[in-house]
């Protein structure tokens, strides 16, 4: 079996890039040297990989770190190697085997071996006590892991998976040194010291995170630049930072209107590209807390929101572009436009959507509901967002408290279960179901609602583990039927990706995930 074959069919996605300007010719030759300057919202959460849950985060972290496969930047979704020089599945897809690159180094000067991949992966699988690991889920079928070399290891699984070729190239599983989480299991957050392209600088909170060029770099030749520079700033000041030239861009999302202002004032100076991003937008309902554990309740709160008015009202400010269950527009498992109607709270009608959710609070004795929505303070998509629902919500005669929150206390509360209404995002890494899927799953790491439902567990580990493309397809719309007629998670938009570079700056290609290319080490600048 080709390797490969199997992995394009189970990731078959279409990225479906738009650009506005061409990132740069395959012909032009990089260059070396220079600091790349780039526009970054919010505080990191932590320094560990495996603890941390928001985009931002990982824009930190990945310049520093490598993993064992990667998502192609050039080619999303296909998996390519990265420390891992190659790596056979069996016939029954129950065991990997990844065989290492030779001589990489961490930044400390001691070589990667397969020891640190095992001891990387079962922190993440069987997190010691006091870490917390976010993706545990996503090794949930994973039996055992053997080193065989110093640079081979294999992983068995308990079952067939479709997903874990995909798990192995997650860019959030950053791979760390055996030695040290010998020494001290929570050393990641403490230390920022991987194999990556780009050593740790300084951090420096409320301002900026740096990291300069490794010289060790298991890649020849790279990375090209010589350090690079993530500045915290958002909003109008990181688009006037940009038109002003004092960065080089952004590559998370800028709004329409910003795009505008940057585009007058440097003109083709600036690179714009977009994409249908893997980012949806969801709000989170605290089931443990009465009466959102009444799906009256939960139904009445979809049904309030006019999603078409939501898409005209938040699509240039917010990038809010389609309305969405689960999967994002785009994806082969999305429903079309017209299927999308059939489903409550997403047809045409919204009076009458609104005269039952009306007729839905007053059955569960809650005419006068009030709650408090947090949130988390930053102006993009956050804070529309949040205008937007609340006066959905005051159209069924729900009064809504507004707290937002900074970065840190907002996924502290989600995560915690302190909180009665929240508004999230649903991020994957990749298009692929399992990965999609996973904030829908009861008990699952990213699980914030307290989801309690036999048969979500038992879609969602059926479609994980047929071989058959077709089956785990009905499986995983199934699936989504299911989690939409329970509104533990209430869905709504889901996202362009509209990102600005400087023309200058080569080697970048916007994918619909917002975590894949985030290590720096194609980027270049041109002059």
């Amino acid at each position: 079996m080709t390797i490969f074959s199997h992995t394009r069919r189970a990731l078959a996605i279409g990225a479906c890039l738009l650009a506005t300007a061409s990132p740069g010719s395959a012909q032009e030759m990089p260059k070396s040297g220079g600091e790349l300057k780039l526009a970054v919202r919010g505080e990191p959460t932590s320094f560990d990989c495996q603890t941390a849950t928001s985009y931002n985060t990982l824009q930190y972290l990945a310049p520093h770190y490598s993993t064992l496969l990667r998502f192609d930047q050039e080619n999303y979704p296909e998996i390519v190697a990265d420390t891992a020089e190659s790596w056979d599945i069996s016939d029954d897809l129950k065991t990997y085997t990844v065989t290492l690159k030779e001589g990489i180094e961490f930044h400390d000067g001691s070589t990667l071996d397969a020891e640190d991949v095992k001891a990387t992966f079962e922190r993440i699988a069987h997190p010691p006590e006091g870490v917390v690991s976010a993706r545990q889920t996503a090794l949930s079928d994973l039996e055992s892991i053997e080193v065989t070399d110093p640079r081979t290891v294999k992983f068995t699984l308990k079952s067939p998976s479709s997903s874990f070729l995909a798990a192995l190239a997650n860019p959030w599983f950053c791979l760390y040194s055996a030695d040290l989480m010998k020494e001290n299991p929570d050393y990641p957050d403490k230390l920022v010291m991987g194999t990556g392209p780009f050593t740790f600088t300084e951090y420096v909170s409320g301002d900026h995170w740096s990291g300069k060029r490794f010289d060790g770099y298991f890649k020849e030749g790279k990375p090209y630049l010589d350090s690079f520079r993530n500045q915290l700033v958002s909003g109008p000041a990181a688009t006037n930072a940009i038109a002003a030239g004092e960065l080089h861009g952004n590559i998370r999302f800028i709004s329409v209107p910003a795009k505008d202002q940057m585009q007058s004032a440097r003109g083709d100076e600036l690179t714009f590209q977009v994409t249908p991003s893997t980012s949806t937008s969801l709000i989170d309902v605290n089931t443990r807390k009465p009466p959102f554990d009444d799906l009256r309740v939960r139904r009445a709160l979809s049904l309030a929101i006019d999603r078409n008015i939501g898409v005209q009202a938040l699509g240039d400010q917010a990038g809010q572009r389609w309305a969405h269950l689960i999967f994002r527009h785009g994806h082969d498992l999305a429903p079309t436009d017209e299927e999308l109607k059939s489903y409550p709270g997403f047809g045409e009608d919204i009076e009458a959507a609104r005269e039952e959710a009306r007729n839905l609070l007053k059955e569960a004795g809650q005419s006068d509901l009030s709650f408090t929505l947090i949130n988390r303070n930053l102006p993009v998509p956050y804070e529309p967002l949040a205008v937007f629902f609340i006066d959905q919500w005051r159209q069924i005669g729900v009064n809504v408290k507004h707290e937002p929150l900074d970065t840190a206390a907002w996924a502290g509360r989600l995560s915690s279960g302190d909180y009665e209404v929240g508004i999230d995002l649903n991020a994957p890494s990749s298009d692929d179901p399992t990965d999609v899927l996973l904030k829908y799953v009861p008990g699952s790491s990213a699980d914030r609602t307290g989801i309690e439902d036999a048969k979500l567990v038992e879609l969602f580990e059926q479609q994980n583990r047929t071989l058959d493309e077709a089956v785990r397809a009905k499986l995983a719309k199934e699936f989504v039927v299911r989690a939409v007629e329970l509104l533990y998670v209430i869905p709504t938009f889901n996202a362009e990706r509209l990102i600005v570079l400087d023309s200058k700056v080569k080697g970048w290609k916007v994918p619909p995930s917002f975590y894949v290319g985030l290590d720096l080490a194609d980027v270049w600048i041109d002059g």
